[in-house]
């Protein structure tokens, strides 16, 4: 069997790169173990442009942004679901120095497209403060699992997925062609999270882990149907089901939940509303995050058929799209990648 290109994960990195490589007509197989504790699996898949601590804008997020609604709409009607929720988030400010600064930055720098000019109060007596909050738009939630499972059903439909653990020595790299099992391919690229930190491939990347939890609750006369932050970010998942979530933790740095961080979303939960809950689920993974908090995207400085997609944090569902449709451009139209995100960038 000969492909274009061999992608070895199916998180939301991976995801992403098959898609857009659908869309450039160019063929592949997704090399991928289903890992229940992934990152992309537990995460929340909460897209914001402002960062909530600072109320700053991230990297690139106006590109990324413009980038975002083109690219999940396509995905959703190209496998029939709706799979994201652009509904905003509201957070709270919880003194008057939080509610001065928003006043006083939501007009700089461009952050008026994403921070509401004036303040809101929710409605909703369910919640510990009903105001004041700071509205962002251009905000949500994207579904991760039921995008995954539905991309990979899809996968798997087309025989276009290998399910089973990738191994480096499996693979004979050769100057024009790629050898894995019975397949040979043009390039290969590594978008494996957390997983497989080391690649022999490219060594010495300025990987940062962080582990995530989350809370999975039931809470029937919450009745709240807006995102908000309080400290944490609960989010209605519907039927009165909430998530909460995610703490960071860079020191333990494995997929054990642990009693430490459920007792810190619970004081969260318990500060942010007033109304029974029972708690379903609690769930952790770790992030692909680096040190300087910026994404690893490019090729190999030895081969050049060899290529990684990996590093994106936090911010996962809005940095793949965009990021995949830059690697798969430098690619094919040698577009540049920029320099701050680059693997290159490590080298030098």
């Amino acid at each position: 069997m000969h492909v274009d290109f061999i992608i070895i994960g199916q998180g939301i990195a991976g995801t992403c790169l098959a898609f857009e490589l659908i869309k450039q007509k160019k063929t592949f197989i997704v090399v991928d173990e289903f890992q229940p504790n992934s990152a992309s699996q537990v995460a929340l898949g909460i897209y914001n442009p402002i960062i909530l601590k600072w109320f700053t804008k991230p990297w690139l997020v106006d590109e990324q942004i413009n980038y975002f609604s083109i690219f999940y709409n396509e995905i959703n009607i190209f496998l029939n679901i709706n799979c994201f929720s652009d509904i905003g988030i509201y957070k709270l400010l919880k003194n008057a120095y939080e509610q001065n600064t928003w006043l006083s930055k939501n007009t700089t720098n461009g952050r008026n497209h994403y921070m509401s000019p004036k303040l809101h109060a929710i409605k909703n007596t369910s919640l510990v403060n009903n105001e004041i909050y700071g509205y962002i738009k251009k905000a949500g939630r994207v579904n991760i699992k039921l995008l995954l499972k539905s991309f990979r059903q899809y996968l798997k439909k087309n025989n276009l997925i290998i399910e089973e653990k990738f191994h480096y020595h499996d693979l004979l790299v050769k100057e024009s062609l790629l050898f894995f099992s019975d397949i040979t391919a043009k390039h290969i690229v590594f978008c494996q999270g957390y997983s497989k930190l080391e690649n022999p491939y490219f060594k010495n990347l300025n990987y940062k882990p962080t582990k995530g939890e989350i809370l999975y609750i039931y809470c029937k006369d919450l009745n709240l149907e807006k995102i908000i932050h309080t400290g944490l970010i609960l989010t209605p998942l519907g039927d009165d089901y909430y998530a909460i979530g995610a703490t960071y933790d860079w020191e333990n740095i494995n997929t054990n939940p642990t009693i430490e961080a459920r007792k810190k979303i619970i004081n969260v939960l318990d500060n942010s509303i007033n109304t029974p809950y029972k708690i379903i689920d609690h769930l952790s993974g770790v992030r692909p995050s680096t040190e300087d908090r910026r994404p690893i995207i490019g090729t190999s400085t030895i081969h050049s058929n060899i290529h990684i997609l990996n590093g994106l944090g936090s911010r996962g569902v809005l940095l793949a799209p965009y990021l995949a449709r830059i690697l798969i451009r430098n690619i094919f139209f040698d577009e540049q990648i920029p320099m701050e995100s680059n693997v290159q960038r490590l080298y030098n």
